[in-house]
């Protein structure tokens, strides 16, 4: 049970800080509001995290495969495929709900295909407090000749579901 209290607290914080970046628009907010929740789930959860270590190595591969295959659907246009990489109670930005996330990857999806564009992810740092995996990355709309149209930061929390690693959290910085 305190532990259920302690996650709840982490999340509590994360929705703060979905909160503060939508409301305040910069990623630097967010990203210190991040930070300073990781730490104090962590300092709040070390001995828990100690009993639920994760081997990073091991978990790192398995989310650069994820974020392959997740980017591999975004290209082919698979959204509830995409949909189906999110946990139950995942999001995307203030997105929420499968029915949802099908739309929205949907739309996001077609207009790609609309402009010729690929999306590509690429995994920059992955880290734990035990229970859930914090992800940030890089992303890139590319042309055909793979000259890069955008790029942006993404920030993706990890948890497991089933027995299978799902995207809780998927925010843009």
């Amino acid at each position: 049970m305190l532990k259920m209290v302690k996650s709840t607290k982490c999340i509590l914080l994360i929705k703060k800080i979905e909160m503060k970046k939508s409301t305040l628009g910069t990623s630097t907010i967010a990203i210190a509001f991040f930070m300073l929740s990781v730490t104090f789930c962590n300092g709040q959860e070390k001995k828990e995290s100690q009993k639920n270590t994760i081997d990073l190595v091991q978990a790192r591969k398995e989310i650069v495969k994820k974020v392959k295959q997740f980017e591999d659907d975004v290209n082919n246009a698979d959204s509830l495929a995409v949909a189906n990489h999110y946990a139950t109670d995942g999001t995307w930005g203030a997105i929420k709900g499968k029915d949802n996330l099908i739309s929205a990857w949907g739309k996001t999806s077609r207009s790609l295909a609309t402009k010729n564009l690929k999306v590509r992810f690429t995994t920059n740092t992955v880290s734990s407090d035990g229970e859930f995996i914090f992800e940030t990355g890089l992303f890139e709309f590319v042309e055909k000749d793979n000259s890069v149209k955008r790029q942006g930061k993404y920030l993706l929390v990890w948890k497991k579901e089933a027995g299978e690693w799902k995207v809780y959290r998927d925010l843009d910085l």
